[in-house]
This record gives C-alpha cells, structure tokens and sequence, in this order.
C-alpha cells in the first residue's frame, strides 16, 4: 500500500497475522510478582556498584517506580536482563552525580582513601574486588555472585558473551595475583 504525504512516499507492508511475531505484555500482578522474584539480586548488584546499602535500597526502589511507570510496554520475555540493565544503569547515574557532587566540594585536592584492614582473607577478597576495574568488577559480581550465565551477564552489559568470559578471567587473575602477594607477604 503506498501513502503520500506533503510529497513523502510511505509504504506500509502488511505481513500475514501467521509471520508477526507478538510478545506478551506484563500486567501490574505480574510485573510486581517478577519484580518480587529479582529484587534481591538487583540489590545485591546495586550495592556491589555503590558500595552503599542506603543509595543501593533507592537505587533498587528508583528501578521499581521506572518499571511500574512503564509496566504497560514490558515484555514478559526478557525481564531480568532488562532489570538488571536498569539497575545498572541507574547505578552508572547516581555514581556520575556522586562524582560530579565531589568534584565541586573538592576542585583540586585528591580525597584521601583509607585502605581496608587485611585482618581476614574475606576482607582482602572483597577489597580486590573493589579495585577491579568497572566492567571486571560487574562481570564478577554478575556471574559468580548472581549466579548469572555468561550469555545473560554479556546482555546486561552491553557486550558479547567472549568479551564477558574475558573479563571474569582477568579479573579472577589479578585478584589470583594479588591474593598471592598477600598471602607471601609481599615476597
């Protein structure tokens, strides 16, 4: 069927009902039973992000509001990545203004950072961790923490599924390396 429009050409296709595909859309009962079923792990993530369990428990409340608001245009399929996606997302923002909030307070000196005692291994594990980088750090949490497969973890941060079994790997290596020094001493 061909349209025309203020002299723009429109075509519109019309597919046979038996080739368009439909996906179920969640109604309040369920998205609040979904939700329900992941709200810990998101939590959980937004605390491995912000190292705040008050910011996490907002964060984890903000992804609530923003997925009931929007609750008539999700899909069944693919909730928990898209959770998840989201908690991060609203994590990456609270860290930016965090960031941005310090940068005002304190325009030309460094914040001095005050190392973890290394009094338990547990300790010196969740302080390497720490210093992962980012996306080494979100892998391992996502992963080996959630329990997520790689498949899912390469969903939720936007790459492919070798790029997320990489970063697990190097981040387990240098945490191996680093453990290792700790555990020699230095030596």
């Amino acid at each position: 069927m061909l349209q025309k429009q203020r002299g723009v050409r429109i075509i519109y296709a019309i597919a046979p009902q038996s080739e368009v595909k439909t996906y179920e859309k969640m109604n309040s009962e369920e998205l609040n039973k979904e939700f329900l079923a992941l709200k810990d792990t998101a939590y959980r993530y937004a605390v491995s992000m912000l190292h705040d369990s008050i910011l996490a428990e907002d964060a984890t409340q903000d992804l609530y509001e923003k997925l009931w608001r929007r609750r008539l245009f999700i899909r069944t399929r693919g909730f928990r990545s898209l959770m998840m996606t989201s908690i991060r997302n609203i994590c990456l923002d609270l860290l930016r203004e965090r960031e941005r909030k310090q940068m005002k307070e304190l325009p030309n000196t460094l914040a001095a950072e005050t190392p973890p005692e290394d009094a338990y291994l547990m300790q010196t594990v969740k302080r390497l961790i720490a210093e992962l980088p980012e996306r080494e750090r979100e892998v391992i949490h996502l992963h080996d923490y959630e329990g997520l497969e790689y498949g899912e973890v390469a969903e939720i941060i936007g790459s492919s599924e070798s790029a997320a079994r990489m970063a697990c790997s190097r981040a387990r290596q240098k945490i191996k390396e680093e453990l290792i020094k700790v555990m020699n001493y230095g030596l």
